[in-house]
């Protein structure tokens, strides 16, 4: 028995229908409930009931025997990236960082054990790395959460880190000994790296960015490119402490 069976205020429904609008990820924009099923590990059965829910309320869409998110979810989207001002600024630095650097530069925050892009602009190059608004990537893995991790207050980090530790499990051990060696580097050279931690073919450094006011959400901002176009030499000595003065003028710090 989970803590949530146990939980008298928790409605089971409810978490089953977050499951399977969640389980739109951004990987395929039509999905049957079958596909639905298998995505979330929920019976057939309990899908169709959830889906045709969902349609009825506007959070779903029903289009050639599938499914695709409605409007009602866009508009909940809409009102929460409105939370996160930053990004009006940010886009235009960003445009210009990538297209100076030929790489993809990007902004995200946490979602749990993840983190989720808000921002994205690529460079001019022929082959960029491909991620959108929206996309979730590992915390533990990736330059950008390293950089989240970096950003935070010890106490704060150490939340985060129960909240790895739980999801990992048997092999938290190892993804903490990446974090704690990010961690180092940042405090050493100000950035945090992952050369083809996450994805073999991909390069990136990152870069917390300070809230400047109390009560904004932590965000990290980073650079990244196919491996084989930028060396790890050029990635740390060129484009990172670029990057270290763009979160510092995002952070009100320059």
């Amino acid at each position: 028995m989970t803590d949530t069976d146990k939980d008298r205020l928790f409605v089971t429904a409810l978490a089953r229908g977050l499951d399977v609008l969640s389980a739109f990820d951004g990987t395929a924009a039509r999905m049957t409930n079958l596909q639905l099923a298998s995505r979330t590990g929920l019976p057939k059965s309990t899908v169709s009931r959830l889906t045709y829910t969902l349609t009825q309320l506007g959070y779903l869409n029903a289009v050639d025997n599938g499914y695709t998110l409605g409007f009602r979810v866009l508009a909940l989207a809409a009102a929460q990236l409105n939370r996160f001002e930053l990004r009006t600024l940010a886009a235009p630095l960003m445009r210009e960082f990538a297209d100076r650097h030929q790489v993809s530069c990007s902004l995200a925050t946490d979602d749990g054990v993840e983190m989720v892009y808000l921002e994205c602009t690529r460079s001019s190059a022929r082959v960029t790395v491909q991620l959108s608004v929206g996309s979730h990537v590992p915390m533990t893995r990736t330059a950008i959460g390293r950089a989240w991790l970096a950003g935070l207050e010890a106490a704060e980090r150490d939340r985060v880190f129960a909240r790895l530790g739980q999801h990992y499990g048997e092999a938290w051990p190892a993804e903490a000994a990446r974090i704690e060696t990010a961690l180092a580097q940042y405090r050493q050279r100000g950035f945090t790296s992952s050369y083809g931690d996450y994805d073999d073919e991909v390069v990136a450094v990152g870069v917390p960015i300070a809230p400047m006011l109390q009560g904004q959400p932590k965000l990290a901002i980073n650079a990244s490119s196919p491996a084989y176009q930028i060396s790890q030499e050029r990635m740390e000595q060129d484009i990172a402490p670029d990057l270290v003065a763009l979160a510092d003028r995002l952070s009100g710090r320059a």
